[in-house]
C-alpha cells in the first residue's frame, strides 16, 4: 500500500532497508512485479538502528534529497507539499509532525518535538508527559548529509541533533492522522478505519 501511494505521488524509484524477514520482501516484488525494476531490497546483516539503516541505505540514493519512511507509521500526508517546503527553506533535513491528539491509539510512544522559532527542530525526546507534536516517522533528507554521518548501529532519533550538528532542522505541521502500523493487530486496526486507506489514494 505504501509503495502504491508514493507512485500515485510521482516517486519511482523505492529503496527497502530490510533485516528481519528480508526474504519476504523480496518474495513481495516476484508477486507485485510493477514495483520489480524500480526497487532495491538492501539486507542488513545486523540491525543497524533507524540512523544507521539509512546511512547505509543512503549509498544507493542517487538524487540530492530524498524521502524516509519508517515503515511502521503511516501518515496521509501528501508529500510534494513537504518537498517543496525543504527546498524553499533550504533545510538540510525535514520532519513531518503530527499533533498528539491525532495519534491513533495514543502519543505515548512517540519521539517529543521541541520546536522553536518558525518550526525549527531544537530537540527531540523518547517520550514526555506534556506533548502537542510528535514525529510522524517521515523525513526529507539531503544525501550528503546523511552520507556524512558515521556507520554502524544507532537510532536516528535519539541522536538527532548530533547529526544535524550546525545544520537545522525544520517541521513540517500536518493536520493528518497518525497510525502506527508495524503490528499486524495495529495494521487490521487501520484497515478498519473509515478513510484512511482511501481508495482513491492507490487507484
Amino acid at each position: 500500500y505504501l509503495l502504491l501511494r508514493l507512485r500515485r505521488q510521482g516517486f519511482h524509484r523505492f529503496i527497502l532497508a530490510t533485516h528481519y524477514l528480508s526474504e519476504k520482501f523480496k518474495d513481495f516484488l516476484t508477486i507485485y512485479d510493477e514495483f520489480t525494476q524500480a526497487t532495491i531490497v538492501i539486507s542488513e546483516k545486523e540491525p543497524l538502528g533507524t540512523g544507521g539503516a539509512l546511512r547505509h541505505a543512503a549509498a544507493w540514493v542517487r538524487s540530492p534529497c530524498f524521502v524516509a519512511l519508517n515503515g511502521a507509521s503511516f501518515i496521509p500526508q501528501p508529500l510534494l507539499p513537504v518537498l517543496s517546503s525543504h527546498v524553499r527553506l533550504r533545510k538540510s533535513f525535514t520532519m513531518i509532525a503530527a499533533r498528539s491528539e491525532n495519534v491513533v491509539g495514543g502519543a505515548e510512544n512517540k519521539g517529543v518535538l521541541e520546536i522553536g522559532d518558525g518550526g525549527q527542530i531544537i530537540g527531540l525526546s523518547p517520550r514526555a508527559k506534556s506533548q502537542r507534536w510528535v514525529n510522524a516517522g517521515v523525513y526529507i533528507v539531503d544525501r550528503d548529509m546523511v552520507l556524512s554521518w558515521p556507520e554502524g548501529r544507532y537510532e536516528l532519533e535519539t541522536n538527532l541533533m548530533a547529526l544535524l550538528g550546525q545544520r537545522k532542522g525544520q517541521v513540517f505541521f500536518s493536520e493528518n492522522r497518525l497510525l502506527d502500523i508495524g503490528t499486524p493487530e495495529c495494521y487490521a486496526e487501520a484497515n478498519q478505519l473509515p478513510g484512511l486507506f482511501a481508495s482513491e489514494d492507490i487507484a
